[in-house]
């Protein structure tokens, strides 16, 4: 009697042990939910981390920009179109060599740099400074504690540039062209350069110098001309002459 109830005992300790074995298995087996804060960092994913393919800006083809132009033009006169083209050229011409070569836009940041003299004044007009290469103004400054404009006036030698018209100038021969276009986004685009032109001019704000500039730039070489190739086989970096800022309305 006692042997078959240990026979009995021993065999549910069997019973048991083989459940939990197998119980064990199948856990083993279940799939598990991974713990985000256990994961290495390159396996968790941001939306916002994937990344988006940008949209390639529009720059209008030389197809493109001869209908624009064809558009933009009807109803001009010969003289007027010819006046308005030769007016833009020169202006963005302007410009671009200020931009290109001597940082102009950064010069009109101050809004008392001199250079604002090419909006504000005609004729000869003072335009910068030269000095002495081993001359540091800001130390020369502090050794004798005087101002920059002392400084100028003791070390300086006057930089002059001939101006022949400045901004009023500008938008009075802008208004003109303006009244021969028969094209009402021409039309606003020209009178968006004046107003631009006049901002700058009152505030000296270099962000509305720098919007006509773009302006002009996108009508010189983007519907009155074709810069990637009326202008480009004649240059080396044609980087300049294909960008197009996005400004016109005919495109829009």
């Amino acid at each position: 009697m006692v042997k078959r109830r240990a026979v009995v005992i021993l065999l549910a300790v069997l019973v048991i042990g083989v459940f939990v074995s197998w119980n064990g298995v199948f856990k083993s087996l279940a799939p598990v939910e991974p713990d985000p804060n256990d994961l290495p960092a390159n396996d968790l994913h941001n939306p916002a981390d994937i990344p988006v393919e940008e949209e390639v800006p529009f720059v209008p083809s030389k197809e493109e920009v001869l209908a624009a132009r064809e558009q933009a033009l009807e109803g001009m006169t010969s003289e007027q179109i010819e006046r308005l083209t030769k007016f833009i050229i020169e202006a963005n011409m302007w410009w671009e060599y200020g931009y290109l070569y001597e940082n102009i836009f950064s010069q009109l940041e101050d809004p008392d740099a001199l250079t604002w003299n090419y909006f504000d004044q005609t004729g000869e007009i003072h335009i910068g400074w030269a000095i002495d290469a081993d001359l540091d103004p800001d130390t020369a400054c502090a050794e004798e504690n005087i101002t920059k404009d002392e400084f100028y006036a003791k070390y300086g030698k006057r930089i002059v540039a001939n101006n022949p018209y400045n901004a009023d100038d500008f938008i009075s021969w802008l208004e003109d062209i303006i009244a021969g276009v028969q094209n009402e986004y021409l039309h606003a685009d020209l009178q968006y350069i004046a107003d631009e032109t006049q901002l700058a001019k009152e505030g000296h704000i270099m962000e509305h110098a720098n919007n006509a500039y773009k302006m002009l730039h996108d009508m010189d070489y983007f519907l009155l001309r074709y810069g990637p190739i009326d202008v480009g086989q004649f240059v080396r970096d044609k980087s300049t002459v294909s960008k197009y800022y996005g400004m016109l309305s005919i495109y829009s």
